[in-house]
């Protein structure tokens, strides 16, 4: 499905692979952190579950609020809406939330990991994958995110935020994590509308940035400062007062005030556009354990822009290339001449090897699943 052309490492061992995690610290350039996703299977993208199936994207408020009516008990200690998808997620309903760890070897465990003999006794038949993120962006799938859409002339507005960690690692009480899990709760119209005003809003900062000059940084400061004389260009100030005014963006606000109570109702458009790497609340022993973090994947309005400013619907491959794109974003790429996003691939025939070497230094399936049945599962496989 993705086309991403990658610097794929193979890892042989256990000590092989700490090695070339440790050589790492070369390729940042930043106070980069680096966060990792471990998949057992050799996947062609690293999309969440939500956005690989249409029916369950186009049915994601349906997910959300059905689980949540049917357990409501398992929600009695969350906080605010992310808390219940990262709670969802836990419980393996699909969500756009992407699972990665701070932890080199609990993503090595992932991507060695025994599938459910059960239902899949094929899984050391293929290779696994590691895939390194961090929390600042690559100019270069941001790029092509944004040629994607028709809105090139809109990534100067993104490098004021290059040097800002903040911008990509939130709080699970972050606003900004708020605005786009009330978005995911949204009824399915509501929410297409919400973000087709949205790119209305790129369309015309689009056109306005093609002076060239960067005009929204400016803007926004001083909305948020409800500055007397904002520094307006091209009523640019006026689609984003219409964007704010919509009754669909209206409803997003009232799901967010029913949420957490105080909420000032002002969106960052250009926030929406990008992934971010949350850090949870510790809610349970597996998360410490597996130093889990997750990635919010932003929303892909399901109609395109094309090159004369006209809409397109996209088909759902459509949908998740653009998605796969944008959470390239943050992939760690190779110290090279020519960037690519870096893999760690462990091929099939060292995973039952290295799975061992992983027992030995205790990262076993009773630790990575500090529950009953893992670890009842654990012992029954000793006799």
């Amino acid at each position: 499905m993705n086309d991403t052309i990658e610097d794929a490492k193979q890892v042989i061992s256990l000590s092989d692979y700490i090695s070339q995690v440790g050589n790492l610290r070369s390729y940042l350039k930043n106070k980069e952190n680096i966060y990792y996703r471990g998949q057992n299977k050799d996947f062609s993208n690293t999309l969440p579950s939500l956005i690989r199936n249409e029916n369950y994207l186009n049915n994601e408020d349906k997910l959300i609020n059905d689980f949540i009516t049917k357990y409501p008990e398992l929600f009695c200690d969350c906080q605010n809406n992310f808390d219940r998808l990262a709670l969802m997620q836990h419980h393996q309903l699909p969500t756009r939330l992407l699972d990665l760890t701070s932890n080199p070897l609990v993503a090595l465990y992932f991507a060695v990991e025994r599938s459910n003999e059960g239902t899949d006794k094929d899984s050391d038949a293929v290779d696994g994958k590691i895939f390194p993120f961090t929390n600042f962006y690559d100019p270069v799938p941001l790029r092509h995110s944004l040629r994607d859409e028709h809105f090139e002339n809109t990534e100067n507005e993104f490098l004021s935020i290059k040097g800002n960690n903040r911008q990509f690692l939130k709080s699970p009480f972050s606003d900004e994590i708020e605005i786009e899990s009330s978005l995911a709760r949204l009824n399915g119209d509501d929410r297409n509308l919400v973000l087709n005003g949205v790119n209305n809003f790129y369309k015309t900062l689009n056109r306005v940035d093609a002076k060239p000059q960067t005009y929204w940084s400016n803007l926004y400061a001083d909305i948020v400062n409800s500055s007397e004389n904002p520094r307006d260009q091209d009523n640019l100030l006026e689609t984003y007062k219409f964007l704010n005014k919509t009754s669909s963006t209206k409803r997003l606000y009232h799901e967010i005030k029913k949420d957490i109570g105080d909420f000032e109702a002002k969106i960052n458009p250009l926030e929406l556009f990008v992934p971010k790497i949350v850090t949870p609340r510790i809610i349970d022993q597996r998360i410490k354990n597996q130093r889990g973090l997750f990635m919010f994947v932003p929303f892909v309005y399901n109609h395109g822009v094309k090159e004369n400013g006209s809409q397109v619907a996209l088909d759902s491959y459509e949908v998740q290339n653009r998605t796969q794109t944008r959470i390239n974003i943050l992939r760690l790429l190779s110290n090279s001449r020519d960037p690519q996003p870096m893999t760690f691939v462990i091929p099939h025939c060292k995973k039952a090897s290295i799975r061992s070497e992983l027992e030995s230094i205790g990262i076993t399936e009773s630790f990575i699943y500090p529950d009953s049945s893992h670890i009842a599962h654990e012992i029954s496989k000793n006799y």
